[in-house]
């Protein structure tokens, strides 16, 4: 239709349609009109929607660079920039100060070819949910260029270590976090568990944050880091797709509650990513994060017990009140020196039982005893409780901080 027509036909509608509603009104028919688009008010969303609308506002994009030596064909060196993009958790803010703890993956920041001392990219930004700008392109060498948005904030590391895939970093005085609407993530207070939900947010191949879905496959399990010196991590296993740039993002569950950190995907299998779970990140966190406000060390510190474990007896056990399936074992103690002895812990006592302050976790697997000590700080007295044949024995322990080993 040109465009006079258009015309035409706009003041013809014009004049026609309130001439219509009066005739129609003089012949006692109600014109009342009623929208065919239901109002904001009246729309229903499900869990799922709900969950992921209110988890990504706790997801960021990370971008990183750092320099490389590239040796020529005639044996010389040059210097080379290489950028990698990833995502992070906001794990603790003071958005009225915009400040914030983000956790991430360490191989998120961390690449052993960087030339700074501690291999920790030199540039570390990130960015929120709707005020991404940022692009990566891949080139044709399989490297990575990044253009930075107008809206990215810079992170300083603030610690980390490799044995657990995890590091934390660093936002300060950002105008960018105080007028927005990120908010720390909820933290799932109980343990991921067999077929649930689970919503991956990450940043996939660093084009920006989105967001799928799958379940829970596996609630625990170890894999190995081929290329960060064979390391092992304890993961659980999703079917939500994991693609590469999803590394330190989140997987929720459907109440938007933080189920692991996203840490990898198997390339030559079909849905089959990983993630650290909650209570092994946090705790890793909360200990790097100790260390840096107390002392400004950038790493993990472990306290040292003596205690080496076992597992024994290791089964499946369904819950008729849950109605969930749990693994439990029985954790042997192997060998016990230094603290342990003292505190009279005795090989082949069975460990049934932590308590910290007025905390008390009853065990059912290895590695909840071996994750409590990364919650156990300088000063702190916690007790361990065994079965032997003589009946329960609890021991009492002080920290001392001569007793703590680094990880790295």
């Amino acid at each position: 239709m040109k465009k006079h027509q258009k015309i035409f036909a706009a003041i013809f509608m014009a004049i026609l349609i309130p001439c219509f509603t009066l005739l129609m009104s003089a012949c006692g028919i109600d014109t009342t009109y009623v929208s065919p688009i239901v109002s904001v008010d009246k729309i229903t969303t499900s869990d799922i929607e709900e969950a992921t609308n209110k988890a990504v506002l706790s997801v960021v994009s990370i971008y990183t660079e750092g320099n490389t030596l590239a040796s020529s064909v005639f044996g010389s060196t040059t210097s080379q920039t290489v950028f990698s993009a990833g995502a992070g958790i906001i794990y603790k803010l003071d958005k009225a100060a915009g400040d914030a703890y983000i956790v991430t993956n360490y191989h998120v920041v961390y690449n052993k070819s960087y030339t700074t001392s501690n291999h920790i990219a030199k540039k570390i930004y990130a960015e929120i949910y709707g005020s991404e700008g940022t692009t990566a392109t891949e080139l044709s060498d399989g490297s990575v260029s990044i253009t930075y948005g107008q809206q990215v904030i810079a992170c300083e590391y603030v610690g980390g270590a490799l044995n657990y895939d995890i590091a934390v970093l660093k936002i300060s005085n950002s105008d960018i976090i105080k007028n927005s609407c990120v908010r720390a993530a909820d933290i799932a207070t109980n343990p991921a568990h067999l077929g649930e939900t689970a919503i991956a947010i990450g940043n996939p191949l660093g084009i920006g944050i989105s967001a799928t879905k799958g379940i829970v496959s596996v609630e625990s399990e170890y894999i190995q880091y081929s290329d960060f010196y064979d390391v092992v991590v304890r993961c659980l296993r999703t079917d939500a797709p994991i693609n590469g740039g999803n590394s330190g993002g989140g997987l929720f569950d459907e109440k938007a509650r933080l189920l692991g950190i996203v840490n990898a995907g198997i390339n030559d299998a079909q849905n089959i990513g990983m993630a650290i779970p909650t209570n092994l990140a946090i705790n890793v966190a909360d200990n790097i994060i100790y260390n840096y406000e107390k002392s400004g060390y950038s790493g993990v510190k472990l306290y040292n017990l003596g205690l080496t474990t076992g597992i024994a007896n290791n089964k499946a056990v369904y819950d008729e009140e849950t109605k969930l399936t749990y693994m439990k074992e029985d954790i042997i103690v192997t060998e016990s020196s230094g603290m342990a002895l003292t505190s009279g812990l005795l090989v082949g006592d069975k460990v049934v039982s932590v308590q910290l302050g007025e905390t008390k976790l009853e065990l059912s697997r290895e590695f909840e005893l071996n994750e409590f000590f990364l919650k156990v700080r300088p000063g702190d007295t916690f007790k361990i409780s065994v079965v032997r044949t003589t009946g329960i024995y609890t021991a009492t322990v002080t920290a001392s901080s001569l007793n703590y080993k680094s990880v790295a």
